[in-house]
């Protein structure tokens, strides 16, 4: 069978969209192009000008390995969620300073035996953030336990929960070197059962020209 031939206007915002990488809206096209046109539309925000070619991309993350991470409960540093940069995660560096111990990516991945999981994030810097897909239990507060290290003082970072910032400021001290985890623990924070996207946000450097290294960060139901 043959397929069917139409001519759509489609409109977006009071006027027609430009060609693009599809076929002119008021031109004839077929209904497969029709139809990836309505996919791209779907998933391709607009930026204000709808003169620019639709990208069609997914702008989606996805746990690492297909696993949840659960509250209460530990999250590795390392697992954050697959996608690209700048959807799953922002990296100041083009290539990963340390391990390869997953897919490729920008993110620093540092090896090391103290570490829970053998491995956490290093090398940290201002503007970087990493996401995490986490369900929660259980509604209620938590405290959170985050292994660190540092040469001298170390810089800030926050933790987000579905763009809401949840911590405030969180200060990477002086472990007494890049190879000494210390325990830091950030108190009463208050989570709603559910899934939702957690965000690590590096701030701001310290002395040490970094904000720290991370290991994991574990969730502690108090209430």
């Amino acid at each position: 069978m043959s397929e069917s031939v139409f001519a759509v206007p489609v409109s977006v915002s009071g006027k027609l969209s430009a060609c693009g990488k599809f076929p002119c809206m008021n031109s004839p096209f077929t209904l497969k192009a029709f139809v990836l046109l309505l996919f791209s539309l779907a998933h391709e925000p607009l930026s204000g000008d709808e003169t620019k070619p639709f990208q069609g991309r997914l702008h989606t993350t996805k746990p690492f390995q297909g696993r949840l991470h659960t509250i209460p409960g530990l999250i590795e540093a390392e697992h954050w969620d697959e996608g690209a940069a700048d959807v799953a995660y922002s990296d100041v560096d083009e290539v990963n300073k340390g391990e390869p111990y997953r897919e490729k990516t920008q993110v620093d991945i540092e090896k090391r035996s103290d570490a829970s999981n053998g491995h956490g994030i290093g090398w940290t810097k201002s503007g970087e953030w990493l996401i995490y897909t986490v369900e929660v239990k259980e509604s209620g507060t938590y405290d959170i336990q985050m292994p660190v290290a540092s040469n001298k003082q170390g810089g800030t970072f926050r933790i987000e929960i579905n763009g809401t910032d949840l911590t405030g400021e969180i200060t990477v001290p002086d472990t007494g070197g890049w190879q000494t985890l210390k325990m830091i623990t950030h108190k009463s924070v208050k989570l709603t059962a559910g899934t939702h996207k957690m965000k690590v946000v590096m701030i701001k450097s310290g002395e040490s020209g970094s904000i720290g290294d991370i290991d994991y960060f574990r969730f502690i139901r108090k209430s």
